[in-house]
């Protein structure tokens, strides 16, 4: 049976939990804890998940420290992944004892035995009746309590995943079996590749013409107004306050200073975020955005709702109307279309894109490259692999346009939709709108990087995703850990 089993940090780990190895990480800085006091990082199945001597979560603690530091020196980011990967693999153990068990499968004692004599051998290699006297009962217990747990856990993994010790020829004796037609499909996956012309139109190559008729359009949006405001959770409280100063019982500014909570503005009160457009954005009701701007010089607002309570708008002077040709303007403009009219942008080019496609088929790609001053690349062969899973090649995210395009699944049913030669529809990508046009189709004659061992990491992983996403799962760790164990 296999002892001190590591797989790939996030998924799986089988660990032989050894009862004569804790080691309290030295450079771990924090809150002392009494053993009695320590935190509870979660439940599984209402079992705790507690960092004290003896627990299965501190042994992993330990082991994965050891792994991390491996002659240098770690630091503060390295023990919060050392402990997460070990909450992570409590969690698990915990889930495959409660299965083994669910099942009826009891270790046998024959099994545990086996498993403990080599922590008894003497120099020569031999089992020594006299060291396993000399042992202390207690830690025979743990010992035998750990060895059982690792084989309870290992039944699981061999059952489920294989075993990579224990096969009859070149066939794992335990876990899931795969078909000939399962294999063979896999093997081939991929073969079959497309390569694609594209030509990549950039959102941020938005022209300053369209930004400015856009702003001509909308002047009012920019214009800049001098206020200073009073902000307050509840609505009695600003009718209060209104009355106040109606009443000249106190000033804006001492009002400010004794109730506002000055979101919105600096610690005067004075708004930050000045332009209409941004004022529209924490009223509740867009209506009120004509008494905001029909206030006269030092007039204040009724009582006004916004995101952050209930405010008083006080003119401290006469609302600025844009300057188009400055270039503070130029700029604020600019920011607002990238933030709020992404979709006016992206129809701009996707009709550009569409006119592209219309130039192209009347010439050629290259040549409608040149008339739209595009660059057009060309996409390697590549099979249908969502995810670029290892199995297969799959698409060049690197290439302009296609951040993220082994994982989008319009831009691969489109992709793959596509007849030879012919242009797709325009596709927003991420900051971009791009056109495809298949230009090949082929069968590659190289085998997939298939092997066993890489698919069985998938379902380990699936299966710790499933584990960590159950309701079983009471899951306290960011919470506990930055509380108790960071200065």
């Amino acid at each position: 049976m296999k002892k001190n089993t590591l797989y790939t940090v996030g998924s799986l780990v089988v660990l032989l939990i050894c009862a004569f190895c804790f080691v309290v990480l030295p450079a771990f800085t924090g809150q002392s804890q009494r053993q009695s006091d320590a935190p509870t990082f979660g439940k599984y199945n209402k079992k705790a998940i507690r960092y004290e001597q003896g627990s299965d979560f501190a042994n992993f603690v330990s082991q994965y420290g050891q792994m991390f530091q491996n002659g240098r020196q770690l630091d503060s980011s390295a023990y919060y992944y050392i402990f997460s990967y070990a909450f992570d693999s409590t969690v698990t153990k915990y889930a495959y004892i409660d299965a083994v068990k669910k099942s009826g499968y009891e270790v046998p004692d024959q099994a545990i035995t086996r498993q403990m004599i080599p922590y008894f051998y003497d120099e020569t290699g031999k089992y020594s009746s006299k060291l396993y006297k000399q042992t202390p009962e207690s830690a025979i217990a743990e010992l035998r309590t750990g060895i059982q747990d690792e084989l309870t856990t290992s039944r699981f993994y061999d059952d489920n995943f294989g075993s990579d010790s224990e096969q009859v020829g070149t066939t794992a004796l335990y876990g899931l079996k795969e078909s000939d037609a399962e294999r063979d499909f896999i093997r081939n996956y991929g073969k079959d590749r497309r390569g694609f012309n594209i030509a990549a139109f950039s959102l941020s190559d938005y022209p300053e013409e369209e930004k400015m008729r856009f702003a001509k359009e909308n002047t009012a949006k920019f214009t800049k107004y001098d206020l200073s405001l009073i902000t307050v959770s509840d609505k009695s409280t600003a009718e209060t306050i209104a009355k106040r100063l109606a009443n000249n019982e106190i000033t804006f500014a001492d009002a400010v200073s004794e109730y506002s909570t000055k979101n919105f503005t600096n610690t005067e009160g004075k708004i930050t975020s000045p332009y209409q457009y941004q004022i529209e954005n924490i009223i509740v009701s867009k209506d009120d955005i004509a008494v905001i701007s029909g206030l006269a010089l030092d007039a204040v607002s009724p009582v006004i709702e916004t995101i952050y309570g209930y405010t008083l708008f006080k003119a401290d002077g006469a609302p600025e109307k844009a300057d188009l040709d400055s270039d503070e303007i130029k700029t604020t403009v600019s920011s607002y279309i990238t933030n709020y009219e992404r979709t006016r942008v992206e129809d701009y080019f996707k009709a550009m894109a569409t006119d592209f496609t219309t130039a192209a088929l009347k010439s050629d790609f290259d040549s409608a490259c040149a008339a739209f001053e595009v660059e057009g690349r060309q996409i390697e062969p590549f099979p249908l692999n969502f995810g670029s899973v290892d199995i297969c090649a799959s698409v060049n995210t690197s290439l302009p346009g296609l951040s993220n395009a082994d994982s989008n699944e319009n831009f691969l049913r489109t992709a793959f939709s596509l007849q030879m030669n012919e242009y797709s529809e325009p596709i927003v990508m991420n900051d971009n709108i791009i056109v495809l046009q298949l230009t090949t189709s082929t069968t590659v004659d190289e085998d997939s990087p298939y092997s066993d061992s890489s698919l069985k990491s998938y379902d380990e992983t699936a299966a710790q995703n499933f584990i960590l996403s159950s309701d079983k799962l009471e899951n306290n760790f960011s919470q506990v850990y930055f509380s108790n164990y960071l200065n």
